[in-house]
């Protein structure tokens, strides 16, 4: 019986063959679905039944779940089974207080080394982005996946920062990041207060100004960790 968690989408079959980077494929499949909410803390990931559907080996399903345990949204217990992890509060709030410290210096790092035409790309996607979350009428077929555009924003950042092996280093903790926020509030939604520390960082950016830029970021995300703890500690106590 296919469990109804899962979302329809995730019933498209990986392409079959000897593809190295089958278990990336897979990976990215389950992870798209614990970040987005159609696979919440708790839920059990059964090997057996993600094979079937995607129509792949137990092997490269294994593989992509202890990738994605690196990454600290699942845990495998041996003997038991695979099940999304549900952090506690303390663990979300440490981490996002390491996190803002290096997002903070990659902001840095872009307020001194973008160039004029990245300036100019970064303040046509921020005007998109803004444009994408007011849209009313017509209502949109589909709604706008706010973390998506939240890893845009900051994707171009990390662009602008030119400092490719510092974006690999992140990649990981975005996931983290976005796990975390899922967990605590049920849905990532940019809010007012997102939208402002958007405002804030980008006018630091574009203005070279690397201080502001970095205390930005630190501010933006470290509210943004405590926020989640705090929702977290209210929903444990009720």
């Amino acid at each position: 019986m296919i469990n109804p968690t899962y979302d329809p989408r995730f019933l498209e079959a990986v392409p079959r063959g000897s593809n190295p980077r089958l278990s990336d494929r897979v990976a990215e499949r389950l992870k798209g679905l614990i970040l987005d909410g159609d696979l919440k803390p708790g839920d059990p990931i059964m090997v057996a039944e993600i094979g079937r559907q995607l129509g792949v080996s137990r092997q490269p399903v294994m593989e992509a779940l202890k990738r994605i345990e690196g990454d600290g949204a699942i845990e495998i217990v041996p003997q038991v089974g695979c099940r999304v992890r549900a952090p506690e509060a303390d663990e979300v709030e440490d981490f996002f207080r390491m996190f803002a410290a290096m997002e903070a210096e990659v902001s840095a790092l872009a307020a001194m080394r973008h160039s004029e035409e990245q300036a100019a790309e970064f303040s046509s996607l921020l005007t998109g982005l803004f444009r994408e979350l007011d849209r009313r009428e017509p209502a949109p077929a589909r709604p706008p996946n706010h973390r998506l555009l939240n890893r845009a924003f900051h994707g171009a950042i990390h662009d602008m920062a030119r400092s490719p092996d510092v974006a690999r280093l992140s990649s990981a903790l975005w996931d983290r990041s976005d796990f975390y926020v899922r967990t605590a509030f049920g849905a990532f939604r940019i809010n007012s207060r997102v939208r402002e520390g958007y405002i804030r960082i980008s006018k630091a950016i574009l203005a070279r100004d690397a201080d502001a830029a970095r205390a930005a970021t630190r501010d933006h995300l470290t509210v943004s960790g405590e926020a989640a703890g705090k929702r977290m500690r209210a929903a444990a106590a009720r």
